[in-house]
């Protein structure tokens, strides 16, 4: 009589059944909770991106490229005291104070309303495609403001779990463990990315493309690492805290010569990369002339060398001593450009922590395996270190002890 086989997952599939039990069980929760105004986030408290998307999706449909190089104080009225009467209930507590403005032909009762109307969007268009489906709903349909930021939050979640998967499957499938403190690198990028999520933070989705760029340059496929880089900067500006990436994709590209093998889809994902590069390019052109009129709140940026400077300036020594010690090169370089961005960044937010803290899902480039686990803890402890000084986030007391 024979041994019935034993039931195993294989990796893929096991890091896509933890992954979607997470999504469902975050999801759940999310669907669960009472609404809580105006925003439905899941603190309850001003978190406004997630509308602020959506409306600028709708007013894209309006004025075009107009989003990018006016504030939009400057170009739609005001409501008025009469047409804040006629907006829907949801809307109510937002009227008072809120930054309401009357677009012609539009519902009265779905205004737009958007933050930082005195200034241009910061953001890439990847963002308006990305919300673009609720965006359409909201507007043409009887959606409610209520459906619309549940569905938001819900897709930025799902958005997270992509990322997720990838960074879990790359951990299952690597010949080398994660270390103690590699393990808890990934801890805290779930922890963070679910959290910004549930709050209506859309940073999460640059997660899955750069852990799908890191993967492919692992693999050493020039192309695809360039097109999933540059589908991250299509979504977010962050992404290029992460620009040595794709000049260590087009090193490969030049040094190999790859594209002698390449065929006509090849050719068409390379017009794919130019096409989400160059959009994500305009656009920052576009809305750059106005950056310097946010508000400045990075440490480094209000005061030379302070004490921010001084911690910043340890931690990035010591992470470079181990990146060199284990000959971990493009680390070294990611680091080096990271403090570039941070000398010229003038605006600081908790959340923004999770740009670099994606550098956790990037696999370690070096030939010396017995010092990937040093190259992973390197890391660690600089974006910890980062996330308290620059960011007051200390990425080690978990958010859902505060929850509710």
């Amino acid at each position: 009589m024979s041994r019935p086989r034993s039931f195993r997952l294989s990796r893929p599939v096991l890091a896509f059944v933890l992954t979607a039990l997470s999504f469902c069980v975050l999801g759940g929760r999310l669907l669960s909770l009472p609404y809580k105004p105006p925003f439905g986030g899941l603190s309850g408290t001003a978190f406004t991106d997630h509308f602020s998307h959506m409306n600028a999706a709708r007013l894209f449909t309006y004025c075009g490229t107009c989003i990018w190089t006016t504030a939009v104080s400057q170009r739609i009225p005001f409501a008025t005291p009469e047409e804040r009467l006629r907006v829907a209930e949801e809307l109510r507590p937002y009227v008072a104070e809120g930054e309401i403005f009357s677009v012609p032909g539009w519902s009265p009762e779905k205004p737009l309303l958007i933050n930082w109307s005195h200034l241009p969007r910061p953001y890439p268009p990847g963002v308006l495609v990305l919300v673009a489906p609720v965006s359409l709903a909201y507007h043409f349909t009887p959606l409610s403001f209520f459906g619309a930021m549940k569905l938001l939050i819900l897709g930025f979640l799902l958005s997270a779990h992509v990322g997720i998967y990838f960074v879990l499957r790359a951990v299952l499938e690597s010949p080398v463990g994660p270390g103690s403190l590699g393990l808890l690198g990934g801890v805290l990028l779930y922890s963070e990315s679910a959290r910004w999520a549930l709050e209506g933070i859309y940073d999460v989705a640059m997660l899955a493309p750069l852990a799908l760029c890191g993967r492919f340059l692992h693999q050493r496929r020039g192309l695809a690492a360039l097109v999933a880089y540059c589908a991250a900067a299509f979504l977010h500006y962050r992404a290029y805290f992460f620009a040595p990436l794709p000049l260590y994709a087009a090193f490969l590209l030049l040094r190999e010569r790859q594209w002698r093998e390449w065929r006509a889809r090849d050719w068409c994902a390379l017009a794919l990369a130019v096409v989400l590069g160059g959009a994500s390019l305009y656009s920052f052109w576009l809305v750059s002339p106005s950056l310097p009129l946010f508000p400045r709140s990075n440490p480094l940026a209000l005061h030379a060398r302070n004490t921010t400077f001084r911690m910043m300036l340890l931690l990035g020594t010591l992470a470079v001593v181990a990146f060199v010690y284990a000959r971990a090169w493009l680390d070294v370089a990611l680091l080096g450009w990271v403090g570039v961005m941070f000398a010229r960044i003038l605006q600081i937010q908790a959340w923004h922590t999770l740009a670099p803290l994606m550098w956790l899902a990037l696999p370690v480039w070096t030939h010396r395996e017995q010092r990937v686990s040093l190259v992973r803890d390197a890391r660690l402890l600089f974006i910890w270190g980062m996330s308290v000084a620059l960011y007051g986030n200390n990425l080690l007391i978990p958010w859902w002890l505060g929850s509710r």
